[in-house]
């Protein structure tokens, strides 16, 4: 009997500890109706929206990835980039919802969120999207067009 009652205990103490972290988790401040993560686009300019409560603060910033040759080794950094006429700053209002174009620059862009609630918390989303021209798409469709599935199927079921 005191076995089971130890066990039920340990069971019980085991569960609610694995329940602490969600509890401990950062709010979540800002729900995107897209996310950002790993997109890839031909269209120069997106949208991100989504919801937040009133009078957060949202700051987007954007980056573009620079490639530097050193000693013969391609280095890759991002560099920050300003959005044409824009600013980086949104106040959500009453109603909750937010959208803001964002303008990309042809390869890898990164999007960082910072989202600044009324109490103070913050939440930090990121993500990269992919511009790539559609010369670029038409020649990977026609490499995938010309890849032959039925040789690769073989060569794995060996």
């Amino acid at each position: 009997m005191a076995r089971k009652i130890f066990m039920v205990l340990f069971l019980s103490l085991f569960l609610i500890v694995n329940m602490m972290p969600v509890v401990w988790a950062a709010p979540n401040i800002v729900e995107l109706i897209k996310p950002i993560s790993d997109i890839k686009t031909v269209n120069k300019n997106i949208i991100i929206s989504g919801w937040a409560d009133a009078e957060t603060k949202l700051e987007i910033r954007t980056f573009s990835r620079e490639v530097q040759n050193i000693n013969g080794s391609d280095v890759y950094s991002w560099e920050e980039y300003q959005q044409p006429g824009q600013d980086q700053s949104i106040v959500i209002g009453p109603t909750g919802f937010f959208a803001k174009e964002i303008e990309l620059k042809y390869g890898a862009n990164k999007i960082v969120i910072k989202a600044v609630n009324a109490e103070g918390q913050e939440q930090t989303i990121d993500g990269i999207v992919t511009l790539s021209s559609k010369d670029e798409v038409r020649e990977a469709v026609k490499n995938l067009l010309n890849t032959n599935f039925l040789d690769i199927i073989r060569k794995i079921i060996k």
